[in-house]
């Protein structure tokens, strides 16, 4: 299509690209309130323009609408601020129509939302970011030092009053004033034992310390601790999302999702308005404790004091790795599934590492896993570990988690270097405290007392990765640079792998080593990436 140049001149401000090549025409499309962005996608399946012609058409019926032409727009207006007063309500309208009224939700993620969250707990936190189709970035408790006057105070325990409030008062009183005093130890033991050595840098040196002194002390952090995170989500699944925080029982987790709906309709007038509490969700969170009570498998025997944590294989396709090369063959044969697993049966065990060999030869230090390792039953795990672990692989969303609500009563695991630095009597002392009062809160609050169980409290879990994910996680969190509760998780799920899959473990690069010299090495090749980079900024 031919553009005038006020047509051109307008497209450029919305679209990367005004006249594309005849094939393979990409372009980005920037500048549009979301909901418009929505409409435009949605358009696609019903019209064979592209979407800079759609883009026209429709602003040209917004403007003959308010009795005005094309050419009567001022492009220098901000851009989003002049559709939003053209197109919004014809926008709205048609996704009130498709994607509400008619159920068409797909076109609700053509619509984005960039919200940042700040002052809520980790609990919370955790319960958002359980969300696999979301992108988060958190504040991280091996970076940040957190302060006293940043913890949530349950306002149905608080309103309780008495011995409840005053024992999740002491649980974040008493933890975290031995958080702020083991910092400071930690650290200063860490530079006694670990001096600056001679080619060293500081800045990367200190780091590490401070690093591995936080890793330590965050287990004196309860979850009702706040924290902060960037959350990039399309309208679809911020829908969802809100619907289950507006379902909780706690009334911070139906606070944020007020909130967050709130904020987000700001820019999406349209697509969360039905968001609301479910009945359905509702109903389960009161039937599911009263039926495991009925049942006897409400609760676990009490442990008290140091425990440690373990990983379990649950469930595991006994095929998997002849089924793992049969997928790998798949997309470049012509017979059916269950022939190529034959066909790979029928090769001795040599014959198959060396295939396996062949096609994983090429593979570099950050090349993914191939696609079709998705393509067998997957590892189902259970693991006991404690909670400030659990925070970092959760973010492994890809696969499916599980997490049972907070309890002091599998105990807790100690940091060795709590240990090392002269800290663990009273380290046992504040855990034994927090996990009494904890289980005199979850008497009466079970979801409440969450807020007060310390970091370094064992949770149980479930982790159900295909194998292509488990081959990622153990990779990444093996390494010496990371923390030692989840790296001993990542090595135990890979010896459960070797027991029962050993050609497809073979190739999993796990890493092991001091985690001391580990993370040292990963600070100061930072540093000499920003170095890097500083230079190039100069010589240009």
């Amino acid at each position: 299509m031919a553009y005038s140049a006020f047509e051109r001149r307008l497209l450029q401000t919305y679209f990367s690209v005004v006249d594309g090549p005849e094939h393979a025409d990409v372009y980005l499309v920037r500048n549009l309130p979301g909901e418009v962005a929505a409409t435009l996608n949605g358009v696609y399946s019903r019209s064979s323009k592209s979407m800079r012609d759609q883009f026209l058409d429709r602003l040209r019926q917004g403007l003959e609408a308010q009795g005005r032409k094309l050419e009567d727009l001022a492009i220098d207006e901000a851009p989003k601020d002049l559709l939003s007063a053209v197109m919004a309500d014809k926008s709205g309208q048609f996704l009130k129509t498709y994607a509400i009224d008619h159920g068409h939700n797909s076109l609700r993620e053509g619509s984005v939302v960039h919200l940042a969250v700040e002052r809520v707990s980790q609990l919370v936190t955790r319960f958002v970011q359980r969300e696999r189709r979301c992108s988060f970035e958190e504040s991280s408790t091996r970076y940040i030092p957190f302060t006293a006057e940043s913890h949530w105070r349950d306002p149905d325990v608080m309103t309780a009053g008495g011995d409840v409030a005053a024992a999740y008062e002491r649980v974040l009183a008493e933890t975290f004033a031995l958080y702020t005093k083991a910092t400071e130890r930690l650290l200063a033991h860490l530079q006694r034992i670990r001096p600056l050595q001679a080619g060293e840098k500081e800045a990367p040196w200190l780091r590490t310390l401070k690093a591995e002194a936080f890793d330590a002390a965050r287990y004196l952090l309860t979850p009702a601790i706040s924290t902060k995170w960037g959350m990039v989500v399309d309208a679809r699944t911020l829908c969802d999302v809100v619907t289950d925080l507006k379902s909780h029982p706690l009334a911070e987790f139906r606070m944020v999702g007020d909130r967050m709906q709130q904020q987000a309709e700001i820019a999406l007038p349209t697509l969360l308005r039905h968001a609301k509490p479910n009945a359905f969700a509702q109903a389960l969170h009161d039937a599911l404790p009263k039926i495991v009570e009925e049942l006897g498998v409400a609760k676990a025997a009490l442990h008290r004091g140091e425990a440690t944590g373990d990983t379990t294989l649950l469930a595991h396709d006994p095929s998997l790795d002849d089924r793992l090369l049969a997928s790998l063959l798949y997309e470049h044969s012509q017979q059916p599934f269950a022939a190529l697993v034959a066909r790979v049966q029928s090769l001795t065990g040599g014959q198959r590492v060396e295939l396996l060999d062949s096609l994983m030869a090429a593979r570099g230090a950050h090349d993914a896993w191939p696609q079709a390792f998705e393509g067998a039953m997957p590892f189902e795990f259970e693991t006991v570990l404690d909670f400030g672990a659990y925070r970092d692989i959760g973010r492994h969303r890809k696969g499916f988690q599980q997490q049972q609500l907070l309890t002091t009563v599998h105990g807790y695991a100690v940091p060795p270097l709590i240990d090392d630095a002269g800290l663990r009597a009273e380290f046992d002392a504040a855990m034994d405290a927090a996990a009494a009062r904890q289980q005199q809160v979850a008497a009466r609050f079970p979801h409440a007392a969450g807020y007060v169980t310390p970091f370094g409290f064992l949770q149980r879990v479930r982790l159900v990765f295909d194998p292509r994910q488990v081959a990622y996680f153990v990779e990444l969190r093996s390494g010496p640079e990371g923390h030692f509760s989840y790296r001993k998780v990542a090595l135990d799920m890979l010896a459960r792998v070797r027991d029962v899959s050993p050609l497809f473990a073979r190739f999993i690069r796990a890493k092991e080593g001091a985690a001391f010299l580990g993370r040292l090495e990963t600070e100061m090749t930072a540093d000499q990436r920003r170095l890097r980079r500083m230079q190039a900024a100069g010589d240009s």
